[in-house]
């Protein structure tokens, strides 16, 4: 099956996938030092969407379904990641592959709808070292969007897939 058969059957089999998180609203936060609080809230992020589930409950749902760009803990990060491509990401992330997991790492893929060579969007987020990556492949450019420029190691499976987008925009 090459390469686009298979983006495109996942595609389709993700736009079936929707489901949604439950937010909890926290009703105290605990008065301590501020490192104590910039530790926590470091731990927090890299462990927890919502106060109960860790991050990797996200894997094999839906992006949109879980509005992980928009309302999760981690959007704001991401928001201050992309800076002003963060709202084009957030338009154009309409067709996806759910959240899947290779070791500590979270891989979503989400491009534009019936325009995917144009605009698509592979986020990696490694929980172990509490960081984000966005490769940003739009209009045969790569933009790479590396929090606190800490470069996720991406192996196997997922270092296969990246390396067919950035052979793709080459052509």
């Amino acid at each position: 099956m090459n390469c686009r058969a298979k983006y495109i059957s996942l595609v389709l089999l993700s736009t079936f996938i929707f489901i949604s998180c439950k937010k909890e609203i926290i009703k105290s936060v605990p008065t301590t030092d501020s490192t104590s609080i910039k530790t926590e809230a470091l731990k927090t992020d890299s462990t927890v969407l919502n106060p109960i589930d860790s991050l990797y409950t996200l894997v094999d749902k839906s992006v949109i379904g879980t509005q992980f760009l928009t309302k999760s803990s981690l959007a704001p990060r991401i928001k201050k990641l992309l800076g002003s491509d963060y709202e084009e990401m957030v338009k154009n992330w309409n067709t996806e592959t759910p959240f899947e997991k290779q070791e500590n790492i979270l891989h979503a893929w989400g491009c534009k709808q019936h325009d995917c060579n144009s605009y698509s969007y592979d986020l990696y987020i490694d929980v172990k070292n509490n960081k984000i990556n966005v490769y940003k492949f739009a209009e045969s450019k790569l933009t790479v969007f590396k929090e606190d420029n800490f470069d996720i190691e991406i192996k196997d499976g997922l270092l296969k897939d990246l390396n067919i987008k950035k052979e793709d925009i080459k052509k």
